[in-house]
Protein backbone atom coordinates (compact mmCIF):
# COMPACT_ATOMS: atom_id res chain seq x y z
CA UNK A 1 0.00 0.00 0.00
CA UNK A 2 2.52 2.12 0.79
CA UNK A 3 4.71 1.08 -2.20
CA UNK A 4 1.27 2.12 -4.68
CA UNK A 5 1.17 5.58 -2.89
CA UNK A 6 4.49 6.52 -3.31
CA UNK A 7 4.73 5.33 -7.29
CA UNK A 8 1.76 7.31 -7.80
CA UNK A 9 2.75 10.32 -5.69
CA UNK A 10 6.15 10.21 -7.99
CA UNK A 11 4.46 9.47 -11.14
CA UNK A 12 2.98 12.81 -10.81
CA UNK A 13 5.99 14.67 -10.00
CA UNK A 14 7.13 13.26 -13.00
CA UNK A 15 4.19 14.64 -14.85
CA UNK A 16 4.07 17.63 -13.21
CA UNK A 17 7.99 18.48 -14.19
CA UNK A 18 7.23 17.20 -17.47
CA UNK A 19 4.50 20.01 -17.57
CA UNK A 20 6.98 22.58 -16.05
CA UNK A 21 9.31 22.13 -18.54
CA UNK A 22 6.84 21.91 -21.55
CA UNK A 23 5.68 25.30 -20.30
CA UNK A 24 9.06 26.70 -20.12
CA UNK A 25 9.94 25.56 -23.81
CA UNK A 26 6.87 27.01 -24.53
CA UNK A 27 7.77 30.45 -22.93
CA UNK A 28 10.86 30.41 -24.55
CA UNK A 29 10.12 30.05 -27.87
CA UNK A 30 7.55 32.63 -27.54
CA UNK A 31 10.09 35.24 -26.47
CA UNK A 32 12.73 33.89 -29.05
CA UNK A 33 10.29 34.27 -31.84
CA UNK A 34 8.25 37.58 -30.87
CA UNK A 35 10.29 40.14 -29.60
CA UNK A 36 13.00 39.95 -33.00
CA UNK A 37 9.96 40.10 -34.33
CA UNK A 38 8.64 43.15 -33.27
CA UNK A 39 12.02 44.69 -33.18
CA UNK A 40 12.57 44.24 -36.22
CA UNK A 41 9.50 45.59 -37.61
CA UNK A 42 9.46 48.37 -35.70
CA UNK A 43 12.78 49.17 -37.00
CA UNK A 44 11.51 48.13 -40.35
CA UNK A 45 9.07 50.60 -40.64
CA UNK A 46 10.18 54.03 -39.55
CA UNK A 47 10.14 55.61 -43.04
CA UNK A 48 6.78 55.05 -42.59
CA UNK A 49 7.13 56.60 -39.23
CA UNK A 50 8.35 59.99 -40.83
CA UNK A 51 5.78 59.93 -43.71
CA UNK A 52 2.86 58.78 -41.28
CA UNK A 53 3.17 58.76 -37.82
CA UNK A 54 -0.57 57.73 -37.24
CA UNK A 55 -0.69 54.67 -39.11
CA UNK A 56 2.78 53.62 -37.99
CA UNK A 57 1.66 54.16 -34.64
CA UNK A 58 -1.45 52.22 -35.39
CA UNK A 59 0.63 49.28 -36.86
CA UNK A 60 2.66 49.27 -33.71
CA UNK A 61 0.21 49.08 -31.68
CA UNK A 62 -1.13 46.20 -33.64
CA UNK A 63 2.45 44.32 -32.85
CA UNK A 64 2.33 45.35 -29.36
CA UNK A 65 -1.02 44.06 -28.23
CA UNK A 66 0.17 41.05 -29.93
CA UNK A 67 2.97 40.37 -27.73
CA UNK A 68 0.53 41.24 -24.71
CA UNK A 69 -2.14 38.69 -25.65
CA UNK A 70 0.57 36.09 -26.30
CA UNK A 71 0.80 36.80 -22.44
CA UNK A 72 -2.34 36.06 -21.67
CA UNK A 73 -2.15 32.60 -23.11
CA UNK A 74 0.81 31.80 -20.83
CA UNK A 75 -1.74 32.50 -17.75
CA UNK A 76 -4.98 31.43 -19.62
CA UNK A 77 -3.09 27.90 -20.26
CA UNK A 78 -1.95 27.42 -16.73
CA UNK A 79 -5.75 27.55 -15.45
CA UNK A 80 -5.59 31.68 -13.86
CA UNK A 81 -8.64 33.07 -15.46
CA UNK A 82 -10.27 36.71 -14.65
CA UNK A 83 -13.53 37.23 -13.75
CA UNK A 84 -14.69 41.22 -14.18
CA UNK A 85 -17.41 43.57 -12.85
CA UNK A 86 -17.85 47.04 -12.04
CA UNK A 87 -18.79 49.80 -14.42
CA UNK A 88 -18.70 49.46 -18.18
CA UNK A 89 -15.63 50.88 -20.52
CA UNK A 90 -17.57 50.53 -23.54
CA UNK A 91 -17.61 53.94 -25.62
CA UNK A 92 -14.38 55.21 -23.66
CA UNK A 93 -11.95 52.93 -24.64
CA UNK A 94 -10.68 55.30 -27.42
CA UNK A 95 -10.32 58.06 -24.53
CA UNK A 96 -7.37 59.51 -22.87
CA UNK A 97 -7.59 57.90 -19.47
CA UNK A 98 -5.17 57.02 -16.21
CA UNK A 99 -5.65 53.34 -14.77
CA UNK A 100 -4.55 53.39 -11.51
CA UNK A 101 -4.09 49.68 -9.93
CA UNK A 102 -3.55 48.40 -6.58
CA UNK A 103 -0.44 46.30 -6.33
CA UNK A 104 0.41 42.83 -4.68
CA UNK A 105 2.82 41.33 -6.65
CA UNK A 106 5.01 40.68 -10.03
CA UNK A 107 1.75 38.83 -11.58
CA UNK A 108 0.16 42.03 -11.53
CA UNK A 109 1.31 43.11 -14.97
CA UNK A 110 0.35 40.27 -16.34
CA UNK A 111 -2.90 40.22 -14.58
CA UNK A 112 -3.47 43.68 -16.45
CA UNK A 113 -2.94 42.64 -20.13
CA UNK A 114 -5.24 39.74 -19.41
CA UNK A 115 -7.86 42.33 -18.17
CA UNK A 116 -7.11 44.44 -21.51
CA UNK A 117 -6.34 42.13 -24.07
CA UNK A 118 -9.65 41.51 -25.59
CA UNK A 119 -11.26 44.88 -25.11
CA UNK A 120 -10.21 46.10 -29.23
CA UNK A 121 -7.13 48.56 -29.25
CA UNK A 122 -6.72 49.16 -26.46
CA UNK A 123 -3.78 47.44 -25.05
CA UNK A 124 -1.48 48.40 -27.58
CA UNK A 125 -2.40 52.17 -27.12
CA UNK A 126 -1.15 51.88 -23.13
CA UNK A 127 1.51 53.51 -21.28
CA UNK A 128 2.46 51.75 -18.78
CA UNK A 129 4.74 53.41 -15.76
CA UNK A 130 6.48 50.97 -14.15
CA UNK A 131 9.97 50.35 -12.21
CA UNK A 132 12.84 51.30 -13.52
CA UNK A 133 14.09 47.24 -12.98
CA UNK A 134 11.81 45.97 -15.39
CA UNK A 135 13.82 47.92 -18.64
CA UNK A 136 16.64 45.08 -17.90
CA UNK A 137 14.30 42.39 -18.34
CA UNK A 138 13.59 40.57 -21.62
CA UNK A 139 10.32 42.54 -22.20
CA UNK A 140 12.53 45.82 -21.62
CA UNK A 141 13.72 46.39 -24.80
CA UNK A 142 9.88 46.10 -26.15
CA UNK A 143 8.59 48.74 -23.62
CA UNK A 144 11.37 50.88 -24.39
CA UNK A 145 10.53 51.36 -27.84
CA UNK A 146 7.15 51.14 -27.10
CA UNK A 147 7.04 54.56 -25.19
CA UNK A 148 6.62 53.37 -21.39
CA UNK A 149 8.24 55.34 -19.06
CA UNK A 150 10.74 53.68 -16.24
CA UNK A 151 10.47 55.35 -12.83
CA UNK A 152 13.29 55.17 -10.19
CA UNK A 153 11.70 54.42 -6.67
CA UNK A 154 12.94 56.03 -3.62
CA UNK A 155 12.77 59.30 -1.91
CA UNK A 156 16.15 60.65 -3.15
CA UNK A 157 15.01 59.79 -6.63
CA UNK A 158 11.41 60.80 -6.40
CA UNK A 159 11.78 64.66 -7.83
CA UNK A 160 14.39 63.98 -10.74
CA UNK A 161 11.72 60.81 -11.55
CA UNK A 162 8.42 63.04 -11.67
CA UNK A 163 10.34 65.63 -13.79
CA UNK A 164 11.63 62.95 -16.61
CA UNK A 165 7.93 61.91 -16.19
CA UNK A 166 6.63 65.02 -17.44
CA UNK A 167 8.95 65.33 -20.13
CA UNK A 168 8.04 61.34 -21.07
CA UNK A 169 4.44 62.64 -21.61
CA UNK A 170 5.40 65.77 -23.47
CA UNK A 171 7.79 64.08 -26.23
CA UNK A 172 6.35 60.17 -25.78
CA UNK A 173 2.39 60.21 -24.98
CA UNK A 174 1.23 63.12 -27.34
CA UNK A 175 3.24 62.08 -30.11
CA UNK A 176 2.53 58.53 -30.24
CA UNK A 177 -0.88 58.37 -30.20
CA UNK A 178 -1.18 56.39 -27.10
CA UNK A 179 -4.40 56.33 -24.68
CA UNK A 180 -4.32 55.13 -21.35
CA UNK A 181 -1.71 55.17 -18.47
CA UNK A 182 -1.16 52.43 -16.41
CA UNK A 183 -0.56 53.18 -13.08
CA UNK A 184 0.62 52.03 -9.65
CA UNK A 185 -0.03 54.50 -7.16
CA UNK A 186 0.92 52.47 -4.21
CA UNK A 187 4.65 52.73 -5.37
CA UNK A 188 5.59 49.57 -4.71
CA UNK A 189 4.49 46.00 -3.65
CA UNK A 190 2.31 45.43 -0.75
CA UNK A 191 4.08 43.36 1.06
CA UNK A 192 7.21 45.57 1.02
CA UNK A 193 5.20 48.75 1.66
CA UNK A 194 2.68 47.78 4.22
CA UNK A 195 4.47 49.00 7.47
CA UNK A 196 5.70 52.00 6.31
CA UNK A 197 2.89 52.97 5.02
CA UNK A 198 0.80 52.02 8.36
CA UNK A 199 3.45 53.96 10.67
CA UNK A 200 2.97 56.74 8.22
CA UNK A 201 -1.14 56.56 8.94
CA UNK A 202 -0.80 56.14 12.60
CA UNK A 203 1.55 59.55 12.83
CA UNK A 204 -1.16 61.61 10.25
CA UNK A 205 -4.27 59.81 11.78
CA UNK A 206 -5.26 58.36 8.99
CA UNK A 207 -7.09 55.07 8.14
CA UNK A 208 -4.79 52.35 8.72
CA UNK A 209 -5.27 49.77 5.78
CA UNK A 210 -4.40 46.55 5.58
CA UNK A 211 -5.16 44.90 2.09
CA UNK A 212 -3.52 48.36 0.02
CA UNK A 213 -1.20 51.05 1.04
CA UNK A 214 -1.69 54.65 1.02
CA UNK A 215 -1.47 56.14 -2.35
CA UNK A 216 1.29 58.40 -3.48
CA UNK A 217 -0.14 60.95 -6.09
CA UNK A 218 2.83 62.54 -7.41
CA UNK A 219 2.65 60.81 -10.70
CA UNK A 220 -1.03 61.23 -10.94
CA UNK A 221 -0.92 64.56 -10.43
CA UNK A 222 1.88 65.18 -13.18
CA UNK A 223 -0.10 63.09 -15.29
CA UNK A 224 -3.16 65.59 -14.96
CA UNK A 225 -0.74 68.91 -14.83
CA UNK A 226 0.15 67.73 -18.55
CA UNK A 227 -3.22 66.32 -19.78
CA UNK A 228 -5.69 68.75 -18.37
CA UNK A 229 -6.74 72.12 -18.83
CA UNK A 230 -4.06 74.22 -16.81
CA UNK A 231 -5.18 78.14 -17.22
CA UNK A 232 -1.66 79.57 -15.62
CA UNK A 233 0.36 77.19 -17.97
CA UNK A 234 1.97 79.19 -20.59
CA UNK A 235 0.34 78.64 -24.21
CA UNK A 236 4.28 77.83 -25.34
CA UNK A 237 4.17 74.52 -23.64
CA UNK A 238 0.70 73.59 -25.09
CA UNK A 239 3.20 71.89 -27.77
CA UNK A 240 6.05 70.30 -28.60
CA UNK A 241 7.52 67.37 -31.46
CA UNK A 242 8.89 64.31 -31.27
CA UNK A 243 10.18 62.76 -34.07
CA UNK A 244 9.85 64.98 -37.26
CA UNK A 245 6.21 65.16 -37.99
CA UNK A 246 4.90 63.86 -34.84
CA UNK A 247 3.42 67.07 -33.36
CA UNK A 248 1.55 67.02 -30.36
CA UNK A 249 -2.12 68.06 -30.10
CA UNK A 250 -3.18 70.71 -27.78
CA UNK A 251 -6.20 68.93 -27.68
CA UNK A 252 -5.04 65.59 -25.66
CA UNK A 253 -6.05 65.98 -23.08
CA UNK A 254 -7.72 62.90 -19.90
CA UNK A 255 -11.38 62.24 -19.73
CA UNK A 256 -11.55 59.50 -17.58
CA UNK A 257 -9.68 57.83 -14.63
CA UNK A 258 -10.76 54.12 -13.94
CA UNK A 259 -10.01 52.55 -10.88
CA UNK A 260 -8.94 49.40 -10.96
CA UNK A 261 -9.29 46.83 -8.08
CA UNK A 262 -7.43 43.21 -8.38
CA UNK A 263 -8.80 40.63 -5.91
CA UNK A 264 -6.35 37.00 -5.28
CA UNK A 265 -8.82 34.45 -3.79
CA UNK A 266 -7.32 33.97 0.26
CA UNK A 267 -5.13 37.21 -0.07
CA UNK A 268 -2.50 35.81 -1.73
CA UNK A 269 -1.06 36.60 -5.02
CA UNK A 270 1.33 34.03 -7.06
CA UNK A 271 4.21 35.97 -8.80
CA UNK A 272 3.97 35.92 -12.27
CA UNK A 273 7.33 32.95 -12.59
CA UNK A 274 5.25 30.34 -10.78
CA UNK A 275 1.98 31.29 -12.77
CA UNK A 276 4.11 31.11 -16.05
CA UNK A 277 5.08 27.62 -15.81
CA UNK A 278 1.97 26.66 -14.00
CA UNK A 279 3.95 25.60 -10.64
CA UNK A 280 0.35 27.57 -8.61
CA UNK A 281 -3.15 25.38 -8.58
CA UNK A 282 -5.38 27.48 -11.12
CA UNK A 283 -7.33 29.66 -9.77
CA UNK A 284 -9.69 32.63 -10.72
CA UNK A 285 -8.69 36.53 -10.31
CA UNK A 286 -11.50 39.17 -9.34
CA UNK A 287 -11.30 42.72 -11.41
CA UNK A 288 -13.24 45.35 -10.36
CA UNK A 289 -13.36 48.65 -12.20
CA UNK A 290 -14.78 52.03 -11.34
CA UNK A 291 -14.81 55.18 -13.48
CA UNK A 292 -14.65 58.42 -12.95
CA UNK A 293 -15.25 61.44 -15.36
CA UNK A 294 -11.61 64.11 -15.18
CA UNK A 295 -13.86 66.88 -13.92
CA UNK A 296 -14.78 65.19 -10.74
CA UNK A 297 -11.28 65.10 -10.08
CA UNK A 298 -9.77 67.67 -7.69
CA UNK A 299 -6.58 68.84 -9.73
CA UNK A 300 -4.75 70.73 -6.54
CA UNK A 301 -2.62 68.31 -4.51
CA UNK A 302 -4.47 68.33 -1.75
CA UNK A 303 -7.87 67.71 -3.25
CA UNK A 304 -6.21 65.04 -4.85
CA UNK A 305 -4.33 63.60 -2.37
CA UNK A 306 -7.62 63.37 0.01
CA UNK A 307 -9.59 61.88 -3.07
CA UNK A 308 -7.07 59.34 -3.74
CA UNK A 309 -6.82 58.11 -0.27
CA UNK A 310 -10.95 57.84 0.20
CA UNK A 311 -10.92 55.53 -3.10
CA UNK A 312 -8.15 53.25 -1.77
CA UNK A 313 -9.90 53.18 1.34
CA UNK A 314 -12.84 52.09 -0.62
CA UNK A 315 -10.88 49.67 -2.32
CA UNK A 316 -9.77 48.46 1.21
CA UNK A 317 -13.36 47.85 2.30
CA UNK A 318 -13.85 46.01 -1.23
CA UNK A 319 -10.97 43.64 -0.34
CA UNK A 320 -11.63 42.97 3.19
CA UNK A 321 -14.80 41.61 2.44
CA UNK A 322 -13.66 39.35 -0.75
CA UNK A 323 -11.05 38.25 1.61
CA UNK A 324 -12.79 37.58 4.62
CA UNK A 325 -16.42 36.86 3.69
CA UNK A 326 -15.38 35.59 -0.06
CA UNK A 327 -17.71 37.90 -1.30
CA UNK A 328 -17.52 39.53 -4.56
CA UNK A 329 -16.28 42.87 -5.09
CA UNK A 330 -19.03 44.19 -7.20
CA UNK A 331 -21.43 42.99 -3.99
CA UNK A 332 -19.37 45.63 -1.97
CA UNK A 333 -19.84 48.47 -4.28
CA UNK A 334 -22.43 49.65 -3.96
CA UNK A 335 -22.23 53.68 -5.62
CA UNK A 336 -23.71 55.00 -8.31
CA UNK A 337 -21.26 56.58 -10.59
CA UNK A 338 -21.37 58.05 -14.26
CA UNK A 339 -20.64 54.85 -15.97
CA UNK A 340 -23.23 52.01 -16.01
CA UNK A 341 -22.58 49.18 -14.61
CA UNK A 342 -22.02 45.35 -16.19
CA UNK A 343 -22.73 41.82 -14.39
CA UNK A 344 -20.24 40.02 -13.49
CA UNK A 345 -18.42 37.62 -15.77
CA UNK A 346 -15.74 35.44 -16.91
CA UNK A 347 -13.49 36.94 -18.92
CA UNK A 348 -12.45 34.98 -22.43
CA UNK A 349 -9.89 34.93 -24.25
CA UNK A 350 -10.33 35.16 -28.11
CA UNK A 351 -8.60 32.39 -29.08
CA UNK A 352 -8.42 32.41 -32.97
CA UNK A 353 -7.01 35.94 -32.35
CA UNK A 354 -4.31 34.42 -30.16
CA UNK A 355 -3.08 31.43 -32.70
CA UNK A 356 -3.34 34.55 -35.41
CA UNK A 357 -0.53 36.70 -33.66
CA UNK A 358 1.24 32.93 -32.22
CA UNK A 359 1.54 32.89 -36.45
CA UNK A 360 2.09 36.13 -36.91
CA UNK A 361 5.18 35.94 -34.97
CA UNK A 362 6.23 32.56 -36.24
CA UNK A 363 5.88 33.63 -40.12
CA UNK A 364 7.70 36.88 -39.79
CA UNK A 365 10.91 35.96 -37.95
CA UNK A 366 10.99 32.93 -40.71
CA UNK A 367 10.67 35.67 -43.07
CA UNK A 368 12.96 37.45 -40.95
CA UNK A 369 15.50 34.90 -40.60
CA UNK A 370 16.21 33.76 -44.17
CA UNK A 371 15.97 37.69 -45.63
CA UNK A 372 17.72 39.26 -42.80
CA UNK A 373 19.37 38.00 -39.76
CA UNK A 374 21.06 35.20 -42.07
CA UNK A 375 22.61 37.26 -44.33
CA UNK A 376 23.84 39.49 -41.40
CA UNK A 377 25.53 36.69 -39.06
CA UNK A 378 27.26 35.83 -42.89
CA UNK A 379 28.21 39.12 -43.03
CA UNK A 380 29.83 39.18 -39.01
CA UNK A 381 31.28 35.77 -39.43
CA UNK A 382 32.93 36.86 -42.82
CA UNK A 383 34.74 40.22 -41.01
CA UNK A 384 35.00 38.29 -38.02
CA UNK A 385 37.76 35.75 -39.70
CA UNK A 386 39.68 38.59 -40.76
CA UNK A 387 39.84 39.76 -36.77
CA UNK A 388 40.23 36.14 -34.64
Amino acid sequence: MVCACFKRSMDMKAKDLARYCLRVLFIAVSNILAIPSYLTWYLLLQPLRLRNPALFWRIEAVLFQSLLTIITTWLYSGGYTIKESGDSLEGIMDDEAVVLVNHQSTSDVPVVMAALHNKNLVLGKVMWIMDDIFKYTNFGWISYFHGDFFILQGREARTDSLEKLESHINRIYKTTFKKWIILFPEGGFLRKRRFRSQEFAKKNQLPVLQHVTLPRVGALKVIMDNLTPQPSRNSSNSGAIGVKGENISSQKTLKWVIDMTVGYPGANPYNSHGMFVGYWPPHQIEIHYRVYPIDEVPQDKEGLTKWMYERYQEKEVLLQEFYTKSKPLDESDDKKRYMTRVKRHDLEVDVIVAILYHLLHLCSFILFWYYLYSPVFRILNYFGSFVF
